[in-house]
């Protein structure tokens, strides 16, 4: 049986494309109270808002890596301290594509995984550029995707 291409995602960083929100809220913290000086947030106040979503773009961007290969998928975080988590392909049992109106429009999508016999995500992949692409390399190459109804999901 021949696999799809690991490709990109033999490792990936998030996408800038996922940052889509925070980028339009330091758009209104920095242009805001330009604007519109009368608004509450002080044009110092906005430009220290904007600075701090900035960081936070930048320190998830670049302190995280997540890899995939035939076998398993790893997170890697470096940033507040050292974490690294892989799971086996064949343990796993759902892949939730996470992802808002936004996302949709961009792209992108928080990956979710979860386990054999664990009701909580064992992994979370922030910012996946073409996740139905990543969920089908999944499936390939031996994890199941249970189907879930309603609403509320674990």
């Amino acid at each position: 049986m021949a696999f799809s291409p690991i490709g990109i995602y033999r490792a990936f960083r998030p996408s800038w494309q996922s940052f889509g929100v925070y980028y339009f809220g330091i758009f209104i913290f920095l242009a805001g109270p330009q604007i519109n000086p009368d608004t509450f947030i002080s044009p110092a106040l906005g430009q220290l808002l904007a600075t701090v979503l900035i960081g936070f773009v930048l320190v998830t961007r670049f302190t995280r890596v997540y890899r995939v290969s035939d076998e398993q998928v790893e997170v890697e975080k470096t940033f507040p301290s050292h974490y690294k988590e892989a799971v086996e392909i064949n343990e796993i049992r759902r892949i939730d594509l996470r992802r808002g109106l936004s996302q949709r429009f961009l792209g992108v999508a928080h990956i979710y995984i979860y386990l054999e016999g664990k009701e909580a995500p064992s992994l979370k992949l922030f910012g996946v550029p073409k996740p139905d692409k990543l969920k089908q390399i999944l499936l390939d190459r031996g994890a199941s995707d249970e189907r879930v109804y309603g609403a509320f999901r674990s």
